[in-house]
């Protein structure tokens, strides 16, 4: 009798320390973390803002209206950190993506950022509809950046209003839509050296496009003689004269 109630009273011991010792555990969430892009279109010097008046080098007044593009497959020294991405400047600003990444450790990421511009032909003709309600290529999100007569994306719409009279009368009734798609015209673009900076719980990069350079760069765009692309038959080398010159024209800050 007297054994058992010792026992008992080793058993009660030792019951008591390890929850004591359990109650002192504490769960330390991790704090997630996040890759934040940016980009900032400019006209030459200045701030590019939609529906403002901007000077081409052929002397026309333009006032671009839309601008918007997709980047997929990002890559940072190789290891892939955003399947997609949609710029959109009317609707987000100078967002590109924010997206909770695993791969942020405690040092800032460096080095080669290389994507997509577009969308590689193993994702592009895809049902739209199926990809995750928050992916960029999801149609509700892709909305306008979707062909259904394809089918596949759009990826880089750039649209503008041009007074092409040099009369001193403002009169923007000169439209440009260039909408860039099919698996041909698709390119990638490589960043070195990329400098990421590490705000608060965000690693970001940010990038440029000067839409002064795409009309110039590497090859001259008249956007009154070369005005419209619908990545049609018989367009094919505006096509690509439109995404080759915007790859170029986009670039780290």
């Amino acid at each position: 009798m007297r054994l058992l109630s010792f026992l008992f009273i080793v058993f009660a011991f030792l019951f008591l320390n390890v929850k004591c010792k359990t109650d002192k555990i504490q769960i330390v969430e991790e704090t997630p973390r996040f890759i934040r892009g940016t980009v900032e279109p400019v006209f030459g010097t200045e701030k590019l803002n939609l529906d403002s008046t901007y000077t081409t080098l052929q002397g026309y007044d333009i006032q671009f209206s839309n601008l918007k593009f997709y980047l997929e497959d990002v890559k940072n020294d190789g290891a892939t950190i955003l399947e997609s991405a949609l710029f959109d400047y009317r609707e987000n600003g100078t967002l590109l993506f924010r997206e909770e990444s695993t791969l942020i450790t405690d040092g800032d990421f460096t080095g080669t950022l290389n994507a997509n511009l577009g969308v590689g032909p193993n994702v592009n003709h895809l049902d739209p509809s199926a990809f995750d309600n928050a992916s960029p290529l999801n149609i509700l999100n892709a909305n306008d950046m979707h062909w259904d007569w394809n089918p596949g994306y759009i990826f880089l719409k750039i649209e503008a209003k041009v007074d092409t009279i040099q009369d001193g009368v403002p009169l923007f009734n000169h439209n440009v839509v260039y909408h860039i798609g099919l698996d041909e015209n698709l390119q990638t673009v490589e960043f070195q050296n990329i400098q990421w900076t590490k705000v608060g719980d965000e690693s970001r990069v940010e990038l440029i496009v000067d839409l002064n350079e795409f009309l110039n760069s590497p090859n001259i765009i008249d956007v009154k003689t070369e005005s419209s692309s619908h990545s049609s038959s018989g367009q094919e080398a505006l096509s690509a004269k439109v995404i080759a010159n915007f790859s170029e024209a986009l670039r780290p800050k």
